[in-house]
């Protein structure tokens, strides 16, 4: 099928909405019209793309905007339509699930975590052009979650997942570049003309550049942080924006966290769960692998494996891992690396007595650097066994908390060479450990 012909079918339909989504739109719809917020409205369409595109699509042959070429920001679209058109199209808008002969569980799975990329390179591209001073970011941020949706559509009705990486399965299937793709999805479906500026194809602008480096980004998690193809794509938004390499790739990390603590189907955690994967052979992540393990083994493992990262990758001599034992109001070593056998501190529990230097750091999330004169003015204040134990090599230490609840702390150093911790290795320590504040207790 030509692609023109594919995209014109797939426009004679409404296309369903997560179910999360669904009881959420209800649950507003249900009120009183005094009580019913756009903005609430408008938060809902951008946390779920397929909501998004059946609210753009109602405005999409509008002749203002396709003669004007702007992009109305959803809250606009909402005003546009009023209220009681808005209840009746979302009163009949149906829930995306699984059916037998029609959507595999696998491949739903599936359109809920590139749902879920497309969320995170939104909410990345907004934290990009933020870094650069620029707060118009609304177009952006929906061309960011309509960028994956044609390859999601077409997963979805041919039911099976791709052989290649998607958007390339989609582009050879209809012989084509993706941006055309996206250009002809936009005329014919259709939406408003202005997202062919950041979405089509067409000479390079700084923003499109930007997005274009987002959704990569975004997109491409699960084939691991680690590979240098990965990294550049970070390092050049970073040049782009005029920022350090480590605020871009920080802003990944947040964004990433921000969708998966506020998940609108399990996909959505897909992409912080890519940021965990060490460097290896990639595995697609599996619901009943994760179900098989409980909560407090998830936490355990992947303590365990971020001490292996930062002593194998980041080249921490000492990894340090205290566990928050709550009975005894203290932390106990749990996890090392990097001690002898009968280094003191294998056994020197860290007590957290008032207005002591571990009571202090455990009082909140929170990471300390502490460079050689710096460790020597907590030893003079703080009189600790830890300190004269530990050594005069420079140090830093993070807090892990989970929700409210303190679960212990990592302490890295070079106490072997006495190396300093540059601000690179620090940064992507901090990194490490506030990814492990996503996984359930």
């Amino acid at each position: 099928m030509e692609l023109a012909n594919w995209i014109k079918s797939i426009a004679e339909r409404r296309w369903p909405i997560l179910p999360n989504t669904l009881g959420e739109l209800k649950d507003i719809c249900a009120r009183h019209s005094d009580l019913i917020n756009f903005t609430d409205l408008a938060n809902l369409c951008l946390s779920d793309p397929f909501l998004l595109l059946d609210l753009v699509r109602v405005v999409g042959g509008s002749r203002a905007l396709q003669r004007n070429e702007s992009i109305p920001s959803v809250e606009q679209t909402l005003l546009l339509m009023g209220l009681e058109a808005v209840t009746n199209r979302f009163g009949r808008v149906a829930a995306l699930e699984a059916v037998p002969d029609k959507l595999d569980a696998e491949v739903l799975e599936a359109v809920e975590d590139w749902l879920g990329r497309s969320r995170v390179a939104a909410l990345l591209i907004k934290e990009w052009l933020s870094l650069q001073g620029d707060h118009k970011v609304e177009d952006c941020f929906v061309a960011a979650l309509l960028y994956n949706l044609p390859a999601c559509l077409f997963m979805m009705q041919r039911n099976q997942l791709p052989d290649r990486p998607l958007l390339q399965e989609m582009s050879n299937a209809f012989d084509c570049d993706y941006a055309q793709v996206l250009e002809q999805f936009i005329k014919l479906m259709p939406l408003p003309t202005g997202l062919n500026a950041l979405l089509g194809p067409g000479s390079p602008t700084k923003r499109r550049q930007l997005l274009r480096l987002a959704m990569a980004t975004a997109n491409s998690l699960e084939q691991g942080t680690w590979r240098s193809t990965w990294q550049v794509g970070v390092e050049a938004a970073a040049k782009l924006i005029g920022c350090a390499p480590y605020l871009a790739h920080q802003a990944v990390v947040h964004a990433a966290l921000s969708v998966a603590r506020h998940p609108r189907a399990v996909g959505y955690m897909y992409p912080v769960r890519s940021l965990l994967m060490l460097e290896g052979e990639y595995k697609r992540p599996s619901l009943q692998k994760t179900a098989a393990l409980s909560d407090a083994e998830q936490m355990e493992k992947a303590i365990r494996e971020s001490i292996r990262h930062l002593a194998n990758d980041l080249k921490f001599e000492r990894v340090l891992y205290y566990r928050y034992d709550q009975d005894a109001h203290t932390l106990k070593l749990r996890y090392q690396l990097g001690l002898g056998d009968s280094h003191p501190l294998r056994k020197l529990p860290l007590g957290l007595e008032p207005g002591s230097f571990f009571a202090v750091l455990t009082s909140k999330p929170q990471s300390f650097h502490a460079p050689a004169s710096v460790r020597q003015q907590l030893e003079r204040r703080y009189e600790d066994l830890f300190f004269e134990h530990v050594g005069d090599n420079e140090f830093a230490l993070i807090t892990l908390f989970v929700g409210h609840t303190l679960s212990g702390v990592f302490y890295v150093d070079n106490g072997h060479s006495g190396q300093a911790i540059d601000e690179d290795s620090y940064h992507r320590f901090k990194d490490l450990v506030a990814r492990l504040t996503l996984l359930p207790q």
